[in-house]
């Protein structure tokens, strides 16, 4: 008899190849998911392009240019680490290996790929603001407040949120209340920091301010639809784990944002956009969870709820001039709820979430959000002895009087 051989040479062989395989895949899934979400920054600059002043589209344009710049900065030396610990340890370990390209290279660089897919979310959450603020922020001021929001306040969020160590647990698939409940309160905080625009409010009644390009803005919103499906469909993080689940709840809550919003505005098309965003933000947090018609009613109280939030905080003399508190704020606090709601078993759900933690989290963003972005902007105007520019400089617009350059040079040509 022959004894049979086995090559264990020829077997770790394959083990290898297959994590190779298996590790490429993973990084090529993130970079591509990743690159997905980076595009919703073009389409966070077109949808608030579109809802501004001739004269202040060319600020929009910068802020958001420039929460990418400096999101990449902050991201690599602060906030990546900071979203998952707060060991003195961990940020020197990373400082360490940054100068180098040796520490990444095994696992075809996978941690970088992690660091990425993490970025593009810190950088949406942090855009947000933007809309918000629009039309009288100076624009150093909303650099510095863009700084600490993408180095400090997001990544303490996620660190203490599900995402990070869950000392405030709640489900959170891709990041309805993480993500954008969070830039959408912290932009409230912000705006009640620094007050209306000039003429927005006379004799305490509002005065609309209409935006210069509507087909701008809805073309920037249909961008962000696109760019969504990096945002939820990439949240599983690897290749093996991908969902269709995923996919089709966000499809839904898409269509039921945009039918909510459609009704609830009588056929206001800008509303019909901002409501097809507002679904999407809803959907972030169940849409692993929850069934596809779950997710579509999901989206359709998204969808509802912008002209209705919108109007209420203008009664109260909120000037949101984008719309992001009921787009992303309150948006983000539906979708939390409804997760809990529709991701029951009894309603056609896994049954992996509990109602009474996805509520507490959406009081705790509300708070957490609203209270640090009002301190920060105070704090910030303190230190750059104002937060808005000049009256005539608002009248002029900031294009002019920042950037000393229009939007559309042409009209200015006598």
């Amino acid at each position: 008899m022959h004894s049979v051989g086995i090559n264990t040479d020829g077997i770790t062989n394959i083990v290898q190849a297959l994590v190779k395989i298996a590790n490429a895949s993973d990084v090529y899934f993130l970079v591509v998911m990743g690159v997905l979400v980076f595009m919703m920054q073009w389409g966070f600059a077109m949808l608030e392009g579109g809802q501004v002043r001739k004269k202040n589209v060319n600020n929009v344009m910068m802020k958001n240019m420039v929460d990418w710049l400096i999101g990449c900065v902050s991201w690599l030396l602060i906030g990546g680490i900071l979203c998952t610990s707060i060991d003195p340890a961990d940020f020197i370990n990373w400082w360490s290996k940054i100068f180098s390209a040796s520490p990444f290279l095994v696992d075809n660089g996978l941690e970088l790929a992690n660091w990425f897919f993490g970025l593009v979310f810190c950088a949406t959450a942090a855009t947000i603001v933007s809309g918000g603020v629009a039309e009288r922020i100076k624009f150093g001021a909303y650099v510095l407040i863009s700084l600490i929001i993408t180095a400090f306040l997001y990544p303490l969020f996620v660190y203490l949120g599900p995402w990070g160590a869950s000392i405030v647990p709640w489900h959170d698939y891709a990041g309805s209340l993480v993500v954008h409940g969070l830039g959408g309160f912290l932009a409230l905080g912000a705006i009640l920091a620094l007050g209306p625009r000039i003429g927005r409010f006379v004799d305490g009644r509002p005065v609309p301010i209409l935006g210069h390009n509507i087909p701008m803005a809805v073309f920037g919103a249909f961008a962000l639809a696109i760019g969504w499906y990096g945002f939820n469909v990439g949240s599983s993080l690897a290749l093996g784990d991908i969902s269709g689940l995923v996919c089709a709840t966000t499809t839904l809550a898409m269509a039921g944002g945009g039918i909510g919003a459609l009704i609830a505005s009588r056929k206001d098309v800008l509303f019909t956009a901002n409501g097809i965003v507002a679904g999407l933000v809803a959907i972030c947090s169940g849409t692993d969870i929850v069934s596809p018609i779950g997710g579509l009613l999901i989206g359709l109280a998204a969808g509802l709820q912008v002209p209705i939030v919108y109007r209420l905080i203008e009664r109260l003399g909120i000037d949101d001039v984008c719309g992001v508190v009921p787009v992303h704020g309150t948006a983000g606090v539906v979708g939390a709820i409804g997760a809990g709601i529709f991701g029951m078993t009894a309603l056609g759900g896994t049954g992996d979430v509990s109602l009474i933690d996805q509520i507490i989290a959406s009081i705790f963003c509300f708070i957490y959000g609203t209270g640090l972005g009002f301190i920060l902007t105070k704090i910030v105007g303190i230190l750059l002895g104002g937060l808005r520019v000049s009256e005539e400089e608002e009248k002029m617009g900031l294009d002019l009087a920042e950037h000393k350059m229009p939007a559309y040079p042409e009209e200015a040509v006598i």
